[in-house]
């Protein structure tokens, strides 16, 4: 759970790809907000040979109340890309349960 205003956590992500050889500048969590902006985090590799990826939030993110749809996209070395399947975080007000 993620909190309006909150901006001191990680989003982990298990793309299911072998991202060995893979750029970090080439994987990216992308995502619709709740008013259905779209856009791009420049993701980090935790560990390539399982595909784990993260995305640390900044002091100047701001993750609007409501359900955002969020997805790895990666560029492998070759131009292949890769989509992993969409997962929701609910950003709820402080307190809300």
């Amino acid at each position: 759970m993620i909190y309006v205003g909150q901006n001191a956590f990680q989003i982990v992500v298990d793309t299911g790809f072998n991202l060995a050889g893979v750029s970090s500048s080439q994987v990216y969590l992308r995502y619709t907000s709740p008013t259905l902006s779209t856009g791009v985090f420049v993701a980090t590799i935790v560990t390539s040979t399982a595909g784990i990826i993260s995305y640390t939030c900044g002091s100047t993110d701001t993750f609007e109340f409501g359900k955002w749809v969020m997805w790895a996209h990666v560029t492998h070395s070759t131009g292949r890309i890769s989509i992993g399947d969409p997962f929701l975080i609910t950003v709820k007000a402080e307190g809300d349960y």
